[in-house]
């Protein structure tokens, strides 16, 4: 998880739906109409615009919200909900408050699009679970706003979270936590809750891992006896090209493993 920004502002769109759907008259039934309001364009804009900006990833997991697919946009997401919507009885619209509200992933529930029986170029084992489901998917109707860390309270620096690259695990940086004032229970009991250390999540972040290595052992071997300021040179350029807001906006998947591997020169460059 990285820290991530939201909306100031609902959009237009939003706005203009709850003038005739207001808190006062809040029913389970208005997540329905507001998904079908105006032939869907009102929910493809407000999660449109909750993707751009988060960059493009999952506010827990951090995998690309939109794939390509043989030149085809596949989604993957959905509006996540950090307090649950079908909490109604209270004076907080759970269910709009624009600071509630996240892009997140489905949480492995693609089974017929990405798993087994997918069509060829479409499986995709970081998306579909053989077990259990990961971050909304996991998370549910359960109300955890004070067990576990909102993606948008989180310090841009330092980072909380490390992994593995023996096994791709996420642990908590204690010390990273104590710096910021965040209670290193409530990081653990984040990965916990939304099933973070997965399986296949695991296998994704080890195989991120072990390609930057892999890949910084290449370059650094066609340097032939490389001084110290090629190779600072070398790491600095690859902390750069990973790291980087790609062209559409978007950030490469999975960045908090990118920037465990490059440790404090990735936090030298993000700073």
């Amino acid at each position: 998880m990285r820290k991530v920004k939201q909306l100031n502002v609902a959009p237009t769109s939003l706005q203009r739906f709850l003038q005739y759907f207001p808190l006062t008259s809040r029913h389970i039934s208005d997540w329905d109409a507001f998904r079908n309001d105006n032939g869907g364009e009102t929910f493809r804009e407000l999660i449109n615009k909750l993707t751009n900006i988060q960059h493009g990833l999952c506010a827990y997991c951090e995998i690309n919200l939109v794939k390509m697919v043989e030149e085809q946009v596949i989604y993957d997401r959905e509006i996540e909900h950090f307090h649950p919507k079908s909490d109604i009885p209270h004076q907080s619209d759970w269910m709009f408050e624009i600071t509630n509200l996240f892009a997140a992933c489905k949480g492995g529930s693609e089974t017929n699009r990405f798993g087994e029986k997918a069509r060829e170029g479409y499986k995709d084992t970081a998306r579909c679970p053989p077990s259990k489901k990961i971050c909304g998917g996991t998370k549910k109707d359960k109300i955890l706003d004070e067990q576990i860390l909102k993606s948008s309270e989180l310090p841009i620096s330092p980072p909380l979270f490390s992994v593995s690259i023996l096994n791709g695990a996420i642990s908590v940086d204690e010390n990273a936590c104590h710096q910021t004032g965040i209670d290193p229970e409530k990081a653990k009991a984040t990965i916990k809750e939304l099933n973070l250390n997965c399986k296949r999540l695991c296998q994704v972040r080890k195989r991120i891992l072990e390609k930057l290595d892999a890949d910084y052992r290449k370059r650094r071997a066609s340097l032939k006896n490389a001084t110290f300021t090629q190779i600072d040179a070398l790491l600095n350029q690859m902390t750069a090209q990973s790291l980087a807001v790609k062209p559409d906006g978007s950030l490469p998947a999975f960045f908090t493993t990118i920037r465990a591997f490059f440790g404090s020169r990735a936090e030298a460059f993000l700073a």
